[in-house]
C-alpha cells in the first residue's frame, strides 16, 4: 500500500494564519512583470490571473521571517541537520487555474544534491481545487520526457495519494517524491506558499539556485509553444506574462518595480509569523 503524504497539521494558525493570507493577497496584487525573479500570469476561463511569484521573501519581510524561522526549524527536523533555504514561491491557482505535470524536485532544482520542500496551505486544498498529489516511497530519479517531467507510462504506474490540506497545514515534499497537481475546478482560489531547503553543509544557497534557474529558463522547453514558469516545463497552463520588469530600452531591469515591502519585520497591524503558537 502506498504510504500517505507526510502532512503536518496546523503549522500556522490564528493571527499568524490571517497575516499570511493578507500577505499573499498583497503580493498577488503586484503588477505582472514587476518582480525581477518572476511574477507570472496565466489565462483562465475567468480571465487572466496571477499564477506564481518566485523568490517572494527577497522583497517581503513577513515571508522572510517565515522561511528563516519556523519553516527552517521544520525542515531541519526533516533532514536531521541544519537546513538552509534556497528558494520560495507563491502559487495562487485561481478558479480555472492550471496544474503541473508529475515531476521530481531533485531534477527541477539545478545543482542541488538533496532537497526538502514545505508546502503551506493558505486556502483549502482539496481534490476539486487542485491539491497536490504525491507518490511516496520512490528513492530514485524516474525517466523523464523532453519537458523534464515523469514519463506518462511511468507516472501511470505510481501509487498517487492526494494531500488535502486546511489553511495552515503543510505537506513535506522530499526531493525524490514525484508530485503533480490538477486544475482548480472549484470556485475558490487554492493558494500555497512553498519553501525549499538543502542541508546547510552543502553550501547550496539562493544565489546559486537562482543563477542556475535563470540559465535553465533560457533553454528549450521541449515543445515550441509550451511556456515555462519554472526550470522544468511542467506548467500545464497558458502564460500571458510575468518575466521581470524591463528598462526603457527593452532590456531586463535590475530592480523590482512593485510597491516595496521591506526585508525587515512585518508592517504594524499584521501578525509577525515568528509566533506560530498564537491564538487558534
Amino acid at each position: 500500500m502506498t504510504p500517505p503524504p507526510p502532512i503536518e497539521r496546523a503549522v500556522i494558525r490564528g493571527d499568524a494564519l490571517r497575516g499570511l493570507q493578507e500577505w499573499a493577497s498583497e503580493v498577488e496584487a503586484w503588477p505582472v512583470g514587476s518582480h525581477v525573479w518572476g511574477h507570472y500570469a496565466e489565462r483562465t476561463p475567468g480571465g487572466d490571473a496571477i499564477c506564481r511569484t518566485e523568490n517572494v521573501s527577497a522583497c517581503h519581510g513577513g515571508f522572510l521571517d517565515l522561511v528563516r524561522g519556523p519553516l527552517a526549524e521544520l525542515a531541519a527536523g526533516v533532514v536531521g541537520e541544519e537546513a538552509a533555504d534556497f528558494k520560495d514561491k507563491l502559487n495562487y491557482k485561481r478558479p480555472g487555474g492550471a496544474g503541473f505535470s508529475p515531476h521530481q524536485d531533485l531534477l527541477a532544482y539545478p545543482g542541488v544534491e538533496q532537497v526538502v520542500s514545505l508546502l503551506v496551505a493558505i486556502d483549502e486544498c482539496t481534490t476539486s481545487s487542485g491539491c497536490l498529489w504525491l507518490a511516496e516511497g520512490v528513492r530514485r530519479l524516474l525517466p523523464t520526457d523532453d519537458r523534464g517531467v515523469v514519463r506518462a507510462e511511468v507516472a501511470a504506474g505510481l501509487g498517487w495519494q492526494p494531500a488535502e490540506l486546511s489553511p495552515g497545514d503543510a505537506v513535506v515534499i522530499d526531493g525524490l517524491a514525484p508530485h503533480y497537481s490538477e486544475a482548480n475546478r472549484s470556485t475558490a482560489p487554492r493558494r500555497v506558499f512553498v519553501a525549499s531547503y538543502a542541508p546547510a553543509r552543502h553550501g547550496y544557497g539562493r544565489n546559486r539556485y537562482y543563477a542556475a534557474r535563470h540559465a535553465e529558463m533560457q533553454g528549450p522547453a521541449g515543445e515550441p509553444d509550451r511556456v515555462r514558469i519554472s526550470a522544468l516545463a511542467d506548467f500545464e497552463g497558458t502564460e500571458v506574462g510575468g518575466g521581470g520588469p524591463t528598462a526603457a530600452d527593452g532590456s531586463t531591469a535590475e530592480a523590482c518595480t512593485h510597491p516595496p515591502h521591506g526585508a525587515g519585520p512585518a508592517r504594524p497591524g499584521v501578525a509577525v509569523l515568528g509566533n506560530f503558537t498564537g491564538s487558534a
